[in-house]
């Protein structure tokens, strides 16, 4: 038995060797928006003018590298993408899955109720773990960096990602370069998270950088560099051409970057020293030592004859990038053994439509170990899918996660195959909810009546209706290229005479909507035009019957168990006796690990063993778990493969749990990328309106945010929520929420915030009503939980007051004054709230302490007189228009320019009286202000607002005594944590579980909006 021939599953994930007669380097070029040129590959028509606008090839002597790729290697005379837009087609090219499989995209799918066909755009598929729908570990599992990873490779990434949420990655370069390193890449530089829109990202574009392929491309090079002896993956991402303005962006100094200002006079080490980079054909040292592209540049506008067009210049800029890794990989000895994989991300002239103009696109691919160098053409139909089988099919890996795609090694060299790929091959397109298939010659095309396909279409009279067949081939079963005498096949619907073909290509788009249907588990079977249809259920991935030996089959404790007692024994069931030997080593929850220690057989059947081994675990709390599988040769393989941990838990009583799960939550707090504290204090107030209960309803704007704890959170859950010890779901966000603030708290002596009450039922334990969009209940879950409403950020005083009594139980001021300082953590998003405070109410958002109450009163001492006080920081109204992202327009106060701070009229209503009427629609107060304005020099336009008398004094005191805030702090923060409760009596012991939970109803009339 040799295990470089095995496969071991753990959960989804199985394990193999590579077979070093393999391609050993692996690197995929999508530029943006790059133009489609007529030599490259049969260019394809469009409907609108019956000819596809093409370009001619300008010429090896202007695009030199990109046609050596093309010329020396394999060209795709029928390649397409999966989806015709920048963020969908790369989701395709590093799952091998369409991109309506987006975990992301399947959860917004459930919360619309919109699932087949389901979005398939940008904003929904973004390569993250979404736990609560079947199949969801995009990021963590199911993508081909993470497959190269666990099997040794070094995987990179530069240029453009547009794969994340970025307002759930931390709103910061380094938030999202993490999420990506999350993902299996693990060298992350020259990253450009999205488009460079001042508009996304929260202003994480700094116009004085822009494209920079020199900087893109010396990543790309230091990265094959720095991995000689090395097996790798690179997925290069050239920004160009895409907008902005790339002539303009030749103007700025390549020298600052997305990554920092590398220039001499402000370097990100804070030493005025040359940089030690320069490009090989892309920068020369200038006098001082610094890699100077401006002389190079002159060089693209002179090739581009004076074009100052972005596809003209964009295009040459982004072949002198390959150019310089080309070179890269001869200078090191490695191009033979590289396999280059180069595409268009979408067809050009119909993107985002799923005309051939939209998805038909040019790949080439350069190997010269196995594919020579004499320049060959494969006519089958290829996809974007097919690249992530196709590349681990290359390395002698095994596909490690379902995929569509499948690999066409084995096709381009057999003729009878590769005729099947021409002939019969189907492929699906999803843009949006439009959706089509082609299979061999024929395109069938499904839309709704707002499908821009459609209407243009009709409006043109080429025809109409909500379906269409075209022939895309010849008599002699060619692709028809464009030319300008032959009508393009896609003016032409020959749905009417040919509808038995139009039927079974319809039932081939109704199998792939079946498979892809978002309310239901995946299906990856696939679909084919004669094949039998698809009737039952096949659920993808998991852990599949045995394929050969050796393989874990089962484990026990089993992932997230939950174990008693001073002593535990570990059992590994694994299939095929000719393993030698299986050992244990044990990770404490303490983090220290113990050696690895044989186990003991105790059982055979021939086919299946069972090993053993007996841990000490008199200490409580998280236990990990390895194992070392290892034959008679001696060759060794590890479970997990990706040096993570089994995990288990060992607790006697709730205590255990809560002590054990509160330093997991702290080292996830600290480790994670954003300020997850502020996030987490936030999901428990949310969570405690109507009660405490471990759910909120993520179909409510107010909650828009929350699944970054939530997501955060859950593998707490998943182990330390368990009956047995009467800790639930709701208990441990409670947890969460005391946590974040106690380790938040800006002192030397915080407190401790202590946990005194479990057993919090959840929202589906108490079988609330949870309904979606249309009102259907559908259960609940944690993020599908009862509607409630939040209060309004416009509530006066005395509605603030009223709110915080029927919510919480809140019966002094003091109360509600003091919860209000959590409003010193965190910050606030236009796309989440409406409001643009992205620097908080203070600036300093990491921080529990009274800083909030001393920008809503003036004064330096307690004994100041009133007027005093009543000199408040200078805050003044100003209007956010949100219409151009579809949250509420809002009005809120702000002090200071760049970085400015924010306060909502529920902060002012603690030390201004805006009852009478003065707050307006979308919360103005357009009749008094706050002070006398400075800000933009109005003075006193209007008069004071009068100050809050029952909010007034405790606002004082909290002003001049952070010990006092903090103490009522804590007692308001507990109280709201047991909303529902009746926990009058207080708790005896250290830890008690909550008397029976009951709801209050909510008066209605304390949430204006």
């Amino acid at each position: 038995m040799k295990l470089s021939q095995a496969a071991i599953f753990l959960t989804t994930v199985a394990i193999s060797h590579i077979d070093q007669s393999h391609a050993v380097n692996f690197i995929v070029i999508q530029p943006d928006d790059l133009q489609f040129y007529d030599d490259w590959s049969p260019p394809p028509y469009l409907p609108w003018n019956r000819r596809y606008p093409g370009k001619s090839y300008p010429g090896s002597s202007t695009l030199p590298w990109i046609n050596k790729l093309r010329s020396d290697g394999l060209e795709m005379t029928s390649a397409y993408t999966a989806a015709p837009k920048c963020g969908t087609s790369r989701y395709s090219t590093v799952t091998g899955r369409y991109p309506s499989r987006s975990s992301h995209g399947r959860m917004q799918a459930q919360n619309t109720g919109v699932t087949s066909p389901s979005d398939a755009s940008i904003p929904n598929t973004k390569l993250r773990d979404i736990l609560s729908v079947t199949d969801g570990q995009d990021c963590t599992t199911s993508n081909l960096a993470q497959v190269l990873k666990a099997n040794d490779f070094e995987t990179g990434m530069v240029g453009k990602w547009h794969l994340s949420r970025t307002n759930t990655v931390g709103d910061s370069i380094d938030g999202v370069r993490a999420a990506i390193n999350e993902c299996g890449f693990n060298d992350v530089e020259a990253m450009y998270p999205d488009n460079m829109d001042p508009s996304k990202f929260q202003g994480w574009y700094d116009s004085s950088w822009s494209h920079n392929m020199e900087y893109v491309a010396h990543k790309a090079v230091e990265f094959i560099e720095d991995n000689v002896d090395k097996n790798w993956f690179l997925y290069m991402n050239p920004t160009v051409p895409h907008s902005p303005d790339v002539a303009e962006a030749m103007t700025k100094n390549c020298l600052i970057t997305p990554d920092g200002d590398f220039s001499t006079t402000n370097n990100p080490n804070g030493v005025a020293e040359p940089t030690d980079w320069c490009v090989e054909g892309m920068t020369t040292p200038d006098a001082d030592g610094n890699c100077d592209c401006m002389a190079y540049r002159e060089t693209i506008k002179t090739r581009a004859a004076g074009s100052v067009a972005n596809e003209d210049l964009g295009s040459i800029w982004v072949d002198d990038a390959i150019g310089a890794v080309y070179k890269a990989l001869e200078r090191t000895g490695q191009l033979s053994e590289t396999f280059i994989l180069f595409q268009l991300d979408h067809g050009q002239a119909e993107k985002d439509k799923i005309w051939e103009g939209g998805i038909r696109i040019p790949q080439f691919i350069h190997y010269p170990d196995g594919l020579g160098t004499a320049g060959r053409s494969f006519h089958g139909m290829v996809s974007t899918i097919d690249i992530a089988p196709t590349i681990l099919d290359f390395a002698g890996l095994t596909e490690e996660y379902s995929m569509d795609g499948k690999s066409w090694k084995g096709a381009i060299d057999d003729d009878i195959t590769g005729d099947e790929w021409k002939a019969n091959r189907c492929l699906a397109f999803e843009s949006g909810t439009e959706r089509a298939v082609r299979c061999g010659c024929h395109k069938y095309v499904m839309m709704n009546d707002s499908s821009p396909e459609k209407l243009e279409a009709e409006s043109n009279s080429w025809w109409t209706g909500n379906e269409a067949l075209f022939n895309l081939c010849d008599a002699s079963g060619n692709y028809i290229v464009a030319d300008s005498l032959t009508p393009s096949p896609e003016a032409v619907n020959i749905i009417d005479d040919n509808q038995e073909l139009a039927d079974q290509l319809k039932a081939l788009l109704d199998c792939h909507l079946l498979k892809t249907n978002a309310s239901a588990d995946p299906i990856y079977q696939e679909c084919t035009l004669n094949g039998d249809p698809i009737t039952t259920t096949t659920v993808a991935p998991g852990p599949v019957a045995p394929i050969g030996p050796p393989q874990l089959l089962s484990s026990n404790p089993a992932q997230n168990d939950a174990v008693s007692g001073d002593s535990t024994v570990i059992n590994a069931k694994v299939f095929d006796d000719d393993i030698r030997r299986v050992r244990f080593r044990v990770q404490l929850p303490n983090s220290n690990r113990l050696s690895f220690t044989d186990g003991v057989k105790v059982s055979s059947n021939g086919d299946e063993s069972d090993y053993e081994f007996a841990v000490d675990t008199t200490m409580k709390g998280k236990y990990g778990i390895m194992l070392e599988l290892i034959d008679f040769s001696g060759n060794t393989e590890s479970i997990p493969s990706d040096g993570s941990w089994m995990t288990f838990l060992v607790a006697e009583n709730a205590a255990d749990v809560v002590n054990s799960a509160r330093a997991e939550i702290a080292t996830i707090i600290s480790d994670h990328p954003t300020n997850l504290a502020a996030k987490f204090v936030r999901m428990g107030f949310h969570d405690c309106v109507g009660g405490c209960d471990g759910c909120v309803d993520m179909l409510n704007g107010d909650n828009f945010g929350l699944d970054v704890p939530i997501e955060a959170l859950q593998p707490v859950v998943d182990l330390y929520s368990h009956t047995d010890f009467g800790v639930t779901r709701a208990d441990l966000w409670v947890l969460a929420a005391l946590e974040g603030a106690s380790g938040s708290q800006d002192t030397l002596e915080p407190r401790e915030f202590a946990m005194e009450w479990v057993g919090r039922p959840t929202c589906e334990d108490l079988n609330s009503v949870c309904v979606d969009n249309n009102g259907n209940d559908n259960g609940c879950s944690e993020d599908r939980g009862p509607h409630r409403e939040l209060p309004s950020p416009d509530l006066d005083t005395k509605e603030l007051l009223a709110y915080f009594q029927a919510e919480f139980d809140y019966q002094e001021a003091w109360e509600t004054v003091a919860i209000m300082g959590a409003h010193s953590l965190g910050t606030l998003s236009r796309e989440n709230s409406g409001f643009n405070g992205i620097n908080g109410w203070l600036g300093n958002t990491r921080d529990l302490n009274n800083a909030y109450y001393d920008d809503l009163m003036g004064g330096a001492s307690d004994l100041d007189d009133f007027e005093t006080l009543m000199e408040s920081a200078d805050w003044e109204q100003v209007y956010v228009n949100n219409e151009d992202i579809g949250t509420p327009n809002r009005w809120e106060y702000e002090r200071g320019v760049d970085p400015h701070f924010v306060m909502l009229n529920t902060d002012i209503a603690l030390v201004r009286d805006l009852s009478e009427g003065l707050i307006g629609d979308e919360g103005e107060v357009s009749e008094c202000q706050v002070r006398c304005g400075r800000r933009n020099g109005n003075g006193c336009a209007l008069p004071r607002c009068p100050h809050a008398e029952e909010t007034w004094e405790a606002v004082k005191t909290y002003k001049f005594d952070n010990e006092e805030f903090l103490a009522d702090f804590e007692v308001s923060f507990k109280k709201m944590l047991t909303t529902g409760a009746e926990t009058d009596a207080g708790c005896a012991s250290s830890l008690c579980t909550v008397p029976t939970i009951s709801r209050r109803n909510l008066k209605k009339n304390y949430l204006r909006k």
